[in-house]
């Protein structure tokens, strides 16, 4: 009995400490399902997306940091006569916890999109913004910490979006609001800051321009669901499944929907 025991021991420590690959694989296999499962009906206007994220943050002080993302995209299928598109988003970053539960950020993100074999887009956009902890949370020496297994956010962000064309349409700016509620929970640690947790994470958010830019469906919402696994300190890895559904203005319907998986790397220094 004592020999089952202890066999039985070194595996639960083998899941819970183990191999970080294995349990990434595991937490992407269990995205991949949730994707499945969230898909809408298939109709016209729906769009399937794969993105991805390398992520590098270089934390100064339990207050400042340092963020580079770079996060391809490409179309996958779409619609019957619709052309694919890619594209590439680089974003520097820097974040400022002005206090326990607040964080200021400001960004300046730079896309380049292959839209077809003719036309290619660039869109330089500064953003600002602000994130709100609810429950809030523990500066403690390089990371930002919460209080509970349960975390939540409110991040508000208004940004002012250029875009450039590679023929001779004309360049073209707007303003637009972002507002994303969002939680993240702790699977097998207290908090999900913990090294060896894996957790899940989710949220909501409401993309509203204050123009009609030449980009079709700026007004959009989504909804993101994912698990995340965080190796150590340096190294955290997430997949996430996206629904977006989108209008042009306002006042038409929503009318388009896309599905997207987006697999994250993060690298902190």
């Amino acid at each position: 009995m004592q020999h089952e025991h202890a066999a039985g021991e070194r595996e639960r420590k083998q899941w819970v400490e183990g191999d970080g690959t294995k349990r990434w694989s595991v937490a992407s296999t269990l995205a991949v399902a949730l994707a499945l499962l969230l898909a809408p009906n298939a109709r016209a206007q729906v769009h399937s997306q794969l993105w991805a994220n390398l992520t590098f943050d270089w934390v100064k002080s339990e207050r400042l940091t340092y963020e580079l993302d770079f996060e391809p995209k490409a179309l996958v299928s779409a619609p019957a006569g619709e052309q694919g598109w890619k594209n590439l988003d680089v974003t520097p970053n820097v974040a400022f916890s002005a206090t326990k539960w607040v964080d200021l950020t400001g960004e300046f993100v730079t896309v380049y999109t292959r839209q077809n074999d003719d036309v290619s887009s660039f869109e330089l956009t500064p953003r600002i913004g602000a994130d709100f902890h609810v429950l809030s949370r523990v500066l403690a020496k390089r990371e930002r910490q919460p209080k509970r297994r349960l975390a939540l956010d409110n991040y508000f962000r208004v940004e002012w979006r250029n875009f450039l064309y590679s023929d001779n349409q004309p360049k073209t700016s707007a303003w637009r609001f972002r507002n994303r509620l969002g939680c993240t929970f702790a699977i097998n640690r207290q908090k999900h800051t913990d090294d060896g947790a894996y957790y899940v994470l989710a949220d909501w958010e409401w993309f509203l321009p204050l123009s009609d830019p030449t980009e079709r469906f700026s007004n959009r919402q989504r909804v993101r669901a994912g698990f995340g696994y965080r190796h150590s300190f340096h190294w955290r890895f997430e997949t996430l499944y996206m629904w977006t559904r989108s209008r042009n203005t306002i006042e038409e319907p929503f009318e388009t929907s896309e599905m997207i998986i987006d697999v994250r790397i993060k690298r902190f220094f």
